[in-house]
């Protein structure tokens, strides 16, 4: 097995690239090889039991040899794997230790991070892709060249550089000894130059803001690569046009962002047309190359491939990416092919999107010092078809580029502030029950949602500085929900802001994002927000790909042309401009990119009117779907409010055993926080003081709340605490058998490593083994393990329970630890998993 080891495994990347030191690092890899094979010999004989005693009939002797092998088996695979797993170390676990770097070469660049790499041809003024590479699983992503993009100018249509010189225009793949016969694509852009420099932060942000982790670097480290193309033609009525490809490429995680930008010396150029990325991959592609848009809720790469339907209505899931290439196996027989082998062409740029009913531009003009920069699109080359790993590396690109995404305040949304003595029962009960941000929120009382009547009123500004004064007091934020799309409720968009329909004459419902009237709006939000001290804000209603043809007025989009870029640009310059005033941004929509916070981990209306008992079973698959591919704390599920429809857990439709509507109430909390997920309760208070069970309910969310804070912030080092690490999904919520998630760190600087949550919804008890899955910890086969249970006191949640010294890679696979637990009908489990101090 040793000697095989050496044989297929792939070799290092960076020995890879000097053939006088592969034969060498073979030898030496032979030699070690050999030497664990001797040693495994010798020590089967040093360990092996006396046969006297292997022959023993004895109950004492049988247990003797099954400890004695299963600790066997431990040593020997360490003793085996060791050196093995040393070379073959993941990326995930152990980040290399390599930064991005471009490398230059006679008649090309190298764009690498030690994990990808995208390499580039140069010669004569050609300039494509000929590598693009996840170098840790030596997968190309590259089946054949194509161009770096195509775009419109001034109604003239260029490809972005491209290669001739594929022999015949087959495209079924690429062979390197074909370099020496390409050239430039005479009608394509021509390449001119490169700069690089460091990235840039997209938004103001500084690690630990509201209890993310210290060790977050921001801006992001990386390299920002530009390419430069001029016109091998004059273009009418604009001279010194430079279209610039952009890419970024950050240390640490598998993810390439890509935009193009457009400048001009003197004169005006429309950019009509825009295609950013041109990638010819392998068949496998599209079940392994995630893409996320800028405004993407989430990324979606399974449903990429097919033409959306209207339904599909959030950004990101309304546009098709991968499409047929026309040049791939044109030799042969297409039948002979599955048919996903048809859509490996990935084209993404302003294509046809089907909430915005058309080709979406971006129409839009660039001009001495106005540039045009396009939308980015974010490519993440995975190492596996497993789901969990795939989802686990989008978190990871997450915690890079988004790391506002690991703020996670305390939240309370508030329905009632008609009066001060409403709205600070509300802030009281925060501030006594440990929740950090109350949030006036959606058809609240006496809010308007940022009307122009509010935020124009002085008198109203006023109190509502004093009531966010007061709540400062206590140590307690406060947020307020907009409605961007019509300036908040009760006020009629004028007429002439409305959008206009592709028919030219229909008008609304929503407002045009890319009107000076919007634009005053946002402002009045701004300063409102500055004005009164919040510390945060819920939008709603952010651009959704809703069209607007009208090109009159103040209407500054030239038209159903411009609308869809003009609209999406509005939406980020106003979030950039709210993370400038350091607010916490929550909302229904995931413009992530340009530093929103938290959005539902999903959004129906028809969710908030299920019975409660059902709801939260739902909203429990909501969560564990949700963070495949999201940190669980830029999400969360409400519980609406709790105290009042917990009443009812008793009745026949809601629980399956009869809870006390407390046991009820902790249930539901529970269930939420062991999953990393901050329940959202939307009330007028959280619970009435009047209530015969105040004192049980203010109890009950004061004690999760100083659980969850417990073990979200900071580890010594600096880096995410347990329940904002690494969330590994086990069983899926289903309503009638057991639920779990494992919470896993790499972090050394505690001796806690992991905290898996288990949930039993059903009438019956369940007695079951789980695999506990510990990969993600870092820890190696043998490691000794204590598992402690928690303890719920009526003030705090302890682990001071049963506890039990496990091996890793006992009873499960390598990495795993095998547990046995007995859960009671409708109830939970939390374990901490700890490294056992010597």
């Amino acid at each position: 097995i040793s000697l095989l080891h050496c044989f297929s495994h792939p070799l290092p990347p960076s020995l890879s690239l000097s053939n006088s030191i592969v034969p060498t690092f073979f030898v030496f890899s032979v030699f070690l090889a050999t030497l664990r094979s001797i040693l495994f010999f010798f020590f089967l004989m040093i360990r092996r039991p006396p046969r006297s005693t292997l022959s023993s009939s004895s109950a004492a002797s049988d247990v003797y040899k099954r400890q004695t092998e299963s600790s066997a088996r431990m040593e020997l695979l360490a003793i085996l794997l060791l050196p093995a797993m040393a070379s073959c170390a993941d990326w995930m676990l152990h980040p290399p230790a390599t930064t991005t770097v471009l490398s230059v070469g006679a008649d090309g660049l190298s764009l690498s991070n030690g994990i990808i790499a995208r390499e580039f041809q140069i010669r004569d003024g050609m300039l494509c892709t000929v590598e693009f590479k996840h170098l840790l699983s030596q997968q190309t992503f590259l089946r054949s060249l194509s161009p770096e993009g195509n775009i419109t100018l001034n109604g003239q249509a260029f490809d972005i550089g491209g290669c001739n010189g594929i022999p015949a225009e087959h495209h079924e793949f690429w062979d390197p000894v074909w370099l020496p016969n390409l050239t430039a694509n005479p009608a394509g852009l021509q390449y001119v130059n490169y700069t690089v420099q460091d990235p840039k932060a997209g938004f103001q942000w500084e690690p630990g803001r509201r209890f993310s982790p210290l060790d977050v670097s921001w801006p992001p480290k990386g390299k920002h690569l530009t390419l430069n193309f001029i016109s091998p033609i004059e273009i009418p009525g604009a001279t010194g046009v430079v279209v610039s490809v952009n890419y970024e490429m950050y240390d640490g995680i598998p993810t390439l962002r890509k935009w193009i930008s457009v400048n001009c010396q003197s004169g005006s150029v429309m950019v009509d047309t825009l295609v950013m990325e041109m990638l010819r991959a392998p068949n496998f592609a599209p079940e392994q190359l995630t893409v996320v848009t800028q405004q993407a809720n989430n990324p979606t790469p399974f449903d990429q491939q097919i033409k959306p339907e209207l339904s599909q209505s959030f950004p990101g899931r309304t546009q098709q990416l991968w499409f047929m290439d026309p040049l791939y196996d044109q030799c042969c027989d297409q039948e002979i092919h599955v048919s996903y082998t048809y859509y490996t062409f990935l084209v993404i740029g302003y294509g046809y999107n089907v909430v915005f009913g058309g080709d979406t531009g971006p129409g839009q003009t660039s001009a001495p010092g106005n540039e045009f920069s396009s939308l980015s699109v974010y490519t993440t080359l995975q190492d596996s078809s497993e789901t969990e790993r795939q989802g686990l590396t989008v978190r990871r690109m997450a915690r890079v580029l988004t790391p506002q995404l690991l703020e996670s305040p305390i939240n309370f949304m508030i329905t009632d502030i008609s009066s001060s003595t409403k709205f600070r029962l509300a802030i009281d009960q925060a501030a006594e029950t440990g929740v950090e941000i109350v949030i006036v929120g959606f058809g609240a009382a006496g809010w308007c949602g940022m009307c122009f009547g509010q935020l124009r009123n002085a008198s109203f500004v006023d109190w509502f500085k004093q009531e966010v004064g007061y709540a400062k007091a206590k140590g307690v934020e406060v947020s307020a929900y907009t409605l961007m799309q019509h300036n908040g409720w009760g006020e009629v968009v004028p007429e002439l802001e409305q959008t206009l329909a592709r028919d030219g004459h229909t008008r609304g419902p929503t407002a045009c994002f890319a009107t000076d009237w919007h634009a005053e709006y946002r402002s009045a939000v701004l300063k409102f927000v500055a004005d009164t001290g919040m510390g945060g804000i819920e939008t709603d209603g952010q651009y959704e790909s809703i069209p607007c043809a009208d090109s009159n007025g103040d209407h500054r989009h030239n038209g159903i042309h411009g609308a869809f870029h003009s609209g999406i640009v509005a939406t980020l310059e106003f979030n950039v401009a709210l993370k400038a005033l350091g607010l916490y941004q929550t909302g229904a929509d995931a413009y992530a990119f340009s530093g929103a916070n938290k959005w539902n981990h999903a959004d129906t209306d028809a969710f908030g009117h299920l019975p409660i008992w059902e709801q939260q079973t739902v909203g429990r698959m909501y969560i564990y779907d949700s963070t495949i591919s999201r940190l669980p704390s830029s999400g969360t599920i409400g519980v609406n409010d709790l105290a009042e429809t917990t009443k009812s857990c008793l009745t026949a439709n809601q629980s399956p055993v009869n809870l006390s509507r407390v046991e009820c109430f902790d249930f539901i909390l529970g269930a939420q926080y062991g999953m990393g997920s901050i329940p959202n309760f939307r009330a007028n208070r959280l619970y009435d003081p009047a209530d015969p069970d105040a004192a049980a309910l203010n109890a009950t969310v004061a004690r999760w709340n100083k659980f969850y804070k417990e073990w979200r912030g900071p580890r010594p080092s600096g880096a995410a605490g347990v329940l904002v690490s690494d969330l590994v999904h086990v069983l899926r919520p289903d309503s009638r058998g057991l639920e779990a998630v494992v919470h896993c760190t790499t972090d050394d600087s505690h001796k806690a490593r992991a905290m898996a949550s288990f949930v039993n919804p059903s009438s019956r008890p369940i007695s079951q083994t789980v695999a506990i899955p510990l990969y993600y910890t870092g820890l190696m086969p043998g490691t000794k393990l204590q598992v402690e249970q928690a303890v719920v006191h009526e003030s705090a949640i302890e682990f001071v329970g049963p506890s039990s010294i496990h091996t890793l890679g006992h009873g499960g696979g390598f990495t795993d630890i095998s547990y046995k637990l007995t859960l009671d009908p409708t109830s939970y489990m939390l374990v901490l998993i700890s490294l056992v101090e010597p």
